[in-house]
């Protein structure tokens, strides 16, 4: 039903679901209080709008790439398709900020995180280096003008843009305390409620070998890893050892629940080899990192600070010998 005809009428599933929230919150109120306000917490962990315009830049580039060698024969004279001029003209419009909007956040996350989230907003839109490079941004991506719409035009612009972002977030802070931000989860500890760490029950194993969370450690590292922006979160376990996880904003919903099919599928191999004298003797298994769905934008991805892909290794060897990575990559 359209909200013009009057209200959402709430469905059986929907129904079923709130039942089950109130059986939890009658039963476990403390437990559910605390992951409410664990999950309000992750909206400050949300992207900038420098790291959103890169963003969604680096994923229009790779479907004009992709149209590109589509049209290897006749590249010089391809053109960009509807889809991709509309996601552009809705990017000029909105230039980063359009995930910070008031009614978007409100739905889901706390007031007060809405209003903070609005002011800094408003700060942003009123920034000279911000207002003069949106206007920039806008002149170069008009579709209005002749030859605009070429694909080789508009791979040149984006890989420019790209650069131009990309050197603005190598002198932003590389990290932020929790305390600054989230004051909830920099005073959460193990004495206020017993929170299991996210993703512990994937995998199958008794109750009592489940790690809890005893507190959030005091800093956040802002990483790129794997061509996106993230926030690496540092949680201590009630065993002592830390557990990073990336905080994720993720640019397509449908990708995302994709990804986490084929992670279920792999976590179910895992159990087959498991089984396997061939495979335990070679103790062959996935790597499977937990996933966890904060919202319907936002993933808890469990992380290891050590590994690398072969992107960031080739993007630092050109960075030690002064080299484009873009003339490699052509």
């Amino acid at each position: 039903m359209s909200s013009e005809t009057g209200p959402l009428k709430a469905t059986a599933a929907m129904w079923r679901c709130s039942r089950i929230m109130h059986l939890l919150r009658e039963l476990r109120p403390t437990l559910l209080s605390a992951l409410e306000a664990i999950a309000d917490q992750m909206i400050w962990f949300r992207e900038n709008w420098c790291e959103e315009v890169l963003r969604q830049l680096k994923h229009t580039l790779s479907r004009c790439q992709t149209l590109a060698f589509e049209n290897s024969n006749n590249v010089s004279d391809a053109q960009t398709t509807v889809p991709v001029q509309n996601s552009l003209r809705r990017l000029v419009s909105t230039f980063g900020l359009g995930i910070e909007s008031s009614s978007s956040i409100s739905s889901t996350f706390s007031s007060a995180a809405s209003e903070s989230l609005t002011k800094r907003k408003l700060a942003t839109s009123q920034d000279p280096v911000f207002q003069r490079l949106k206007a920039k941004f806008s002149r170069d991506f008009d579709f209005s003008l002749p030859n605009s719409t070429r694909l080789h035009n508009v791979i040149g612009k984006l890989k420019k843009w790209i650069r131009i972002l990309e050197s603005k977030m190598a002198v932003l802070p590389k990290s932020f305390l929790l305390e600054e931000r989230c004051r909830f989860l920099n005073n959460f500890s193990l004495s206020n409620t017993e929170v299991e760490l996210p993703g512990e029950f994937l995998s199958p194993k008794p109750l009592s070998y489940c790690i809890k969370i005893a507190r959030f450690m005091p800093r956040v590292e802002i990483v790129r890893k794997c061509g996106i922006s993230a926030r690496r979160l540092f949680i201590r376990g009630h065993n002592g050892k830390v557990y990073p996880y990336l905080v994720t904003n993720d640019a397509s919903l449908t990708d995302s629940r994709r990804e986490e099919r084929v992670l279920q599928l792999c976590r179910a191999m895992n159990v087959y080899f498991s089984k396997r004298k061939e495979s335990c003797k070679r103790n062959l298994v996935f790597y499977v990192p937990k996933v966890v769905a904060v919202s319907p934008q936002m993933r808890l991805v469990e992380d290891n600070p050590t590994n690398l892909c072969l992107l960031d290794i080739f993007k630092q060897y050109c960075r030690q010998h002064d080299l484009d990575p873009e003339i490699g990559r052509a």
